[in-house]
């Protein structure tokens, strides 16, 4: 017989469920590690994208300096009248022409973002910018402090050493040493950034021939047997042919060197005037009619002034001219009375018109007379002179620069084209001084002055 066997209650029992136990731990292990490093990667995804988003809004900061430093060089605020045009601050939303531009920055403020120079993920997004311009004087004038920059400012203008005072802060180059504070803030997808730096204007010496004197003829109507202009060192250059009627009239010691006959060029290009002329607009001391009694200055321009009379209601400081040296010098010298100094000579650029130089004073630098050859002027100031310069006076219309009754040029004169020179007084009129022409320098770009960068506490 087969016995069956049974299976008790006992037995069931003992079936204790360890496996499933186990399978439920490990499975909650499992999750507790996923769900961390899910956690981790989530963070650091997030870490990331504000390191992102910061470094975004710096480099969009960086770049604002740089516009509004391109913004200056267009127009350098120089005097108070240019900084009376200087916005209080420049923002996305600014038209002003010293403010960036919006359109060319951040690609969130611009009608084209594809033409903006900032056009990543963030700066296509949540951006705000602005800018501050204010001179490095009074509270400014160590290092740039944020809580001061809307505080008022005085010193004194290095230019003239005068003194000057903003009840508000000075948005111009107030001290005149063509140096200004910027500051500039972005805040992109919320996050803020703000650098500022001391921006430099370049000075550019221009190239210019280098002669004493150069014209289209000289007349010295002075019958004395005396020095009348003095160029050692330099040349005398005519345009005319010297055998032609009326080209040089002159007893032979009254020229020294004898005048040569060159095909000299214009003394400036179009460009060059054009620079020059936007120097002395930055400066305050350019001047669409004839001027005042003031023409003192780096660079001064006259823009029309068909009949010019610079005589001795001139302001004029002490200053000494030395008499001209041998060999061929001599005799009576300059005025002591001067516009300009040795040490700080200028440029005077009569761009339309002529002018009458009398009355007993030196201007010290480069008297230039464009006489129209850029053919900028009006129809009622063409270019002058033909070659001949046998007018009988200063006044004939030939005679695009005079010289009578003691005035004079310590430095170097030069009439363009074929307009004359006319000297006529008792002494010289001309003296040639090479080292005026370190004042032929025009307004080039605007720069950081190293060491002066750094980050403010962005609020």
């Amino acid at each position: 017989m087969t016995r069956r066997r049974t299976v008790g209650l006992h037995d069931l029992q003992g079936e204790n469920g360890s496996v499933l136990m186990t399978t439920v731990l490990l499975l909650g292990i499992m999750l507790t590690i996923t769900l961390a490093a899910t956690m981790l990667a989530d963070t650091g995804q997030t870490r990331s994208r504000e390191q992102r988003e910061r470094e975004s809004s710096l480099n969009l900061a960086e770049g604002l300096l740089s516009s509004q430093a391109f913004s200056l060089a267009q127009g350098w605020p120089g005097n108070a009248a240019a900084g009376a045009h200087v916005p209080v601050g420049c923002d996305q939303t600014s038209t002003a022409s010293l403010c960036p531009r919006a359109s060319t920055l951040a690609a969130a403020n611009s009608a084209s973002p594809e033409a903006a120079n900032f056009a990543n993920v963030d700066a296509g997004a949540d951006v705000t910018w602005s800018t501050k311009i204010r001179d490095n004087g009074g509270p400014l004038a160590g290092a740039y402090d944020a809580v001061q920059a809307d505080a008022a400012q005085s010193g004194t203008d290095t230019r003239d050493a005068t003194p000057y005072s903003c009840a508000a802060p000075c948005r111009w180059d107030a001290n005149g040493d063509s140096q200004v504070w910027v500051q500039a803030r972005t805040v992109v997808r919320g996050r803020p950034r703000e650098v500022v730096a001391l921006m430099k204007l370049e000075t550019v010496l221009e190239a210019t021939m280098q002669a004493g004197v150069t014209a289209g003829g000289i007349n010295i109507a002075n019958n004395g047997n005396k020095i009348m202009v003095h160029a050692q060192g330099s040349q005398v250059v005519v345009r005319c042919a010297l055998t032609d009627v009326g080209c040089v009239l002159y007893k032979t010691i009254q020229i020294q060197p004898a005048p040569v006959s060159v095909s000299a060029p214009s003394l400036m290009t179009s460009a060059q005037l054009t620079r020059f002329k936007q120097r002395a607009i930055t400066d305050g001391t350019y001047h669409a009619g004839c001027p005042g009694n003031d023409i003192s200055g780096a660079v001064v321009w006259v823009e029309y002034c068909a009949d010019g009379q610079l005589s001795n209601s001139i302001e004029t400081q002490p200053c000494n001219p030395a008499a001209p040296p041998s060999p061929g010098g001599g005799g009576t010298g300059l005025s002591q009375s001067c516009v300009n100094q040795q040490t700080r000579p200028g440029i005077l650029i009569w761009h339309c018109g002529r002018v009458n130089v009398s009355g007993g004073w030196t201007f010290v630098g480069v008297l230039y007379a464009v006489n129209n050859s850029d053919g900028t002027c009006a129809a009622g100031a063409p270019a002058a002179g033909d070659g001949d310069c046998s007018g009988g006076n200063a006044n004939s219309t030939e005679n695009v620069v005079a010289m009578t009754g003691g005035g004079g040029v310590l430095g170097a004169l030069t009439i363009d084209g074929a307009g004359c020179l006319y000297a006529g007084s008792n002494a010289i009129q001309v003296q040639y001084d090479p080292n005026v022409f370190g004042a032929a320098a025009s307004y080039g770009t605007v720069g950081l002055v190293q060491n002066t960068w750094r980050e403010l506490i962005a609020e």
